[in-house]
């Protein structure tokens, strides 16, 4: 049983039971405990479950808020530094997208600080709604269900909405990202908005702390070479790089010069949209 597959069962018997034991999910599936323990992690970090001693247990309203939070402060240096990198891919009077990832959070932080003049962000983050204070910036919230767990705007209103748009540039992140499946989510409505965006949108750029390299969840977003950057911090190793690389990434890493190497071999350079955003 593939991973994915593994953790949509464990999510299955948590909904039904409210709880689960790792050496009981460890026998059922006939996997190590330390497998359904980086299983239960990964179910976490999404927001599904909270962890408890010997198991999990389905995320509670309370330690959803919470768990949102904790999210948000892990690799909150890399977080930023990774923010500070996408405001080159900002063009003055364009059209972006930022959705409701803690590491686009960032971003909207680092852009609030900014000196860019004119530009409309639009995002299904009410966390970015209720935050974000730039006179230049017109702030577009699309409508839609918000989803208290994840602190996201989704369901089909959602998505007919952001269908409508067009953008210069989206900026989106996932659960995790790997040379072979690229970028994934455990969550439909995330898919779903996350499809829409990408269709809608000129450039679409990644912005993926190192931790999430090598995690794969149930529902692809976009292969690597499909994204016209993915932004990742200084802790990825020189051989995930690669490997990214060997699979079409066009990377780039937050705080190093560009090079000629973070293009894929045989692949043309991506065009550069003319920085309008910098730090103040």
């Amino acid at each position: 049983m593939r991973g994915s597959q593994r953790r949509t069962s464990i999510m299955d018997r948590i909904r039904r039971d409210g709880s689960v034991a790792v050496g009981d999910l460890a026998r059922e599936l006939a996997v190590s405990p330390a497998t359904i323990h980086r299983d239960l992690r990964d179910l976490a970090t999404d927001g599904l479950v909270e962890r408890v001693h010997g198991g999990a247990r389905l995320q509670a309203e309370p330690g959803t808020r919470s768990a949102w939070a904790s999210r948000r402060r892990r690799n909150a240096d890399a977080k930023e530094q990774i923010a500070r990198a996408a405001l080159q891919w900002i063009e003055e009077g364009s059209t972006v997208f930022v959705d409701a990832s803690t590491t686009c959070a960032a971003l909207a932080t680092s852009l609030a600080a900014s000196s860019v003049g004119s530009l409309t962000l639009v995002t299904n983050s009410p966390v970015v709604a209720a935050e974000f204070d730039h006179d230049g910036v017109h702030l577009i919230v699309t409508p839609g269900e918000v989803d208290q767990n994840l602190r996201l705007i989704g369901g089909r209103w959602t998505v007919e909405f952001l269908a409508s748009l067009n953008f210069s540039t989206s900026f989106i992140s996932a659960i995790g990202i790997t040379p072979e499946r690229g970028l994934s989510t455990a969550q439909r409505n995330i898919a779903d908005v996350l499809t829409a965006v990408r269709r809608a949108s000129d450039r679409t750029v990644a912005l993926i702390d190192s931790s999430k390299y090598g995690t794969q969840s149930l529902l692809p977003i976009a292969r690597a070479d499909e994204l016209d950057a993915v932004i990742v911090d200084g802790g990825l190793a020189e051989r995930e790089r690669e490997a990214l690389r060997a699979a079409g990434a066009a990377l780039e890493i937050a705080g190093e010069p560009a090079g000629v190497s973070d293009v894929p071999s045989g692949s043309p350079s991506p065009a550069r949209p003319r920085p309008a955003a910098s730090s103040r």
